[in-house]
């Protein structure tokens, strides 16, 4: 051989080795060589012309059996490399029945083992389909045989390490049960190691315990180390086939490799840590009212158990003004957080305390009602604004203000969140409401208007739908005006006695009247009432002073829970308007029927009894007459000149 050949042949080993270090064969195993199974470990049949074998066709040099997982081709002796197939139940079966039975000599034993891996693991299924088919008629009983060893791996191979966990002692200690199954059962007899990562160690004073299987759970102790997440690992023994990489390809028990088992994760706790449960003890506060809030103690996590004789503080912080827009953005403390901490981005939301509360424990479930003052530890109380709003607490266990050794046991902040809704409360806001008649002294038949201006309502009252998880019910939409009229209908002098008085309107009677009332937008600005100015619903309202009385506007509001109720006083005289009727003077009526008699109503002067004045009135009628006749005579007797 050639110097140039000798080094072709040797850069083709080097670039076979280095391929099958990048495969992940093992150099040590290529061109390996296989021997010839030993009598009783297969069974000879024969398709298209050729004497095939089904069984271990194979051995390894140590002894170990391979089988054929590529039907039909060409056996060899000799093998390029191994690697590990893929695990899973089947795979562990046939490797558990090839390493069980390796030792043994029955020919049918290793057939239906190689039955097995054909159905599990064969590489041409279609020609192994044919194989089948001359097989199962010539060894009729091998089925039976290959299921009752299928079912027998099933027994006898770990399939699983399952462990469960339990607390003793609140969060402090517990314990891990570890079980090695095998189709649902325990399986004993496999070995197995449990780890914990974290801050917990077994009763052994380490972090691993290492064991064997049982016919049962088998039980490990731990106790905590601190407070955290921990974490159970666990790994137990299970057998591994491998894939000897040949033309025909084999396949043989491998080794018992460590695989992962089940594992739990739970987290533990050295320390205490408190807790507040909070009910507001009123859901709707009126302005003017005092705050106050039911204080719960609890104790955190399973054990609730509150170290004997321990006296916690617990500090609240009272909040008002806040809008209803944000009944839907809480904010809820981070884990770690501080109470400061907390307090700072509650403020960057615009809100910082206005009130303040405190409650001293010495157990869990002990419950106190505290009163809201206006400044920590203080005592004058703290009473709701007229502007109204949300309100809501916060409480805290704080840590660095718990007295003695109490802080030793905390390992940081304890506090409840920023708007809960148990916590939360709505402050009724005061209503403000100015108003002027536009005419105080108007005529019968003019039109009466009002100007009203309002405020106290919150911006955006009218808008708030309500929230059924805060217990806060919707805005009411609209106020109402109404026009009163009071008098006497039947003496205008007498108007006067029912001037309108005390702040409350009447009882309708004769005397008074209530003449509408008209719905207007329930809102801060200023409305107009009358003379055609539209209600809340688009309609013209007109109030016409018909009658001689009082008018008077009263605006009304009937309240909600964000709003307390309002109405402006009956008795305010800058709503009244008094419509007079003029009466008549005396004199003008005397002389009126005075003039009256003398044109019309002259008693005529009653006739003389003597007669005298008749005669006279002839006399001159008939010299009258006569002194006509003769002027006609004379214009006749001109006429004929």
């Amino acid at each position: 051989m050639g110097t140039n050949v000798r080094r072709y042949l040797t850069g083709l080993v080097a670039l076979a080795v280095a391929l099958a270090v990048l495969l992940g064969l093992s150099p040590a195993a290529f061109a390996a060589s296989l021997d010839n199974p030993p009598p009783g470990t297969n069974l000879w049949y024969r398709v298209d012309g050729r004497n095939l074998l089904i069984g271990a066709i194979k051995k390894l040099p140590d002894g170990r059996l391979a089988y054929c997982m590529r039907a039909g081709a060409e056996a060899g002796n000799d093998y390029s490399g191994e690697r590990k197939i893929d695990d899973n139940g089947n795979v562990r079966r046939i490797a558990w029945l090839a390493n069980r039975y390796q030792n043994s000599r029955d020919a049918k034993i290793h057939a239906a083992i190689g039955v097995l891996v054909h159905r599990h693991m064969e590489l041409d299924p279609q020609a192994w389909a044919r194989h089948w088919a001359v097989i199962s008629a010539q060894y009729p009983d091998l089925d039976a045989i290959a299921n009752r060893l299928w079912g027998e791996a099933g027994t006898n191979i770990p399939l699983g390490l399952q462990v469960s966990s339990q607390m003793v002692d609140g969060l402090r200690s517990g314990w891990v049960d570890a079980v090695v199954k095998s189709d649902g059962k325990a399986l004993a007899g496999i070995p197995y190691s449990v780890r914990l990562e974290g801050p917990a160690k077994f009763d052994n004073g380490g972090q691993s315990v290492s064991g064997v299987s049982g016919s049962g759970a088998i039980r490990h102790t731990w106790h905590a180390t601190g407070s955290g997440k921990v974490a159970v690992h666990t790994q137990y023994q299970s057998p591994k086939a491998l894939q000897l990489i040949s033309n025909q390809d084999y396949a043989c028990y491998g080794s018992q490799e460590q695989v992962a088992g089940d594992g739990v994760a739970f987290r533990v706790r050295k320390d205490f840590t408190p807790a507040v449960a909070t009910v507001t003890t009123k859901k709707i506060v009126d302005a003017g009212e005092t705050v106050s809030d039911k204080v719960t103690s609890k104790a955190t996590g399973a054990d609730n158990h509150w170290p004997k004789n321990m006296e916690l503080l617990a500090t609240g912080y009272y909040f008002d003004g806040i809008s209803a827009s944000e009944l839907n953005a809480p904010l809820n403390p981070n884990d770690g957080e501080s109470v400061e901490t907390f307090l700072d981005r509650i403020a960057r939301r615009g809100h910082r305390p206005a009130a303040y509360g405190s409650a001293t424990f010495t157990g869990s479930e002990q419950t106190k009602t505290v009163t809201a003052t206006s400044e920590p530890g203080g005592a004058e109380e703290y009473h709701a604004p007229a502007r109204g709003g949300i309100g809501t607490w916060v409480w805290a266990f704080d840590a660095s203000a718990q007295p003695g050794k109490a802080g030793e046991y905390l390992s940081g902040d304890s506090i409840s969140g920023f708007l809960e809704a148990e916590e939360t409360n709505s402050n009724r806001s005061k209503v403000q409401v100015e108003s002027t008649i536009t005419e105080h002294s108007p005529a019968i038949g003019a039109q009466l208007s009002d100007t009203i201006t309002v405020d106290g309502f919150p911006e955006d009252h009218g808008e708030f739908a309500g929230s059924e998880v805060f217990g806060i019910g919707a805005d009411e939409k609209h106020a109402q005006v109404s026009v009163w009229w009071a008098g006497d209908k039947d003496d205008p002098g007498s108007d006067e006695e029912y001037k309108p008085a005390g702040a409350a309107v009447p009882q309708e009677d004769e005397h008074h009247k209530l003449l509408g009332t008209w719905d207007v937008p329930a809102k801060n600005g200023t409305i107009r009432v009358g003379a055609g100015s539209l209600d809340a619903h688009g309609k013209p309202i007109n109030i016409i002073a018909e009658d001689h009385g009082w008018y008077v506007f009263v605006w009304s509001f009937a309240g909600d829970d964000r709003v307390m109720p309002a109405v402006s006083a009956y008795d305010d005289q800058w709503e009244q308007a008094r419509v007079s009727v003029e009466p008549e003077e005396e004199e003008d009526e005397e002389d009126e029927e005075e003039e009256t008699v003398e044109e019309n109503d002259e008693p005529e002067t009653p006739l003389a009894s003597t007669g005298s004045d008749v005669a006279f009135a002839i006399a001159m009628a008939l010299i009258a007459l006569a002194a006509g006749s003769l002027i006609l005579v004379l214009a006749h007797r001109r006429e004929s000149l």
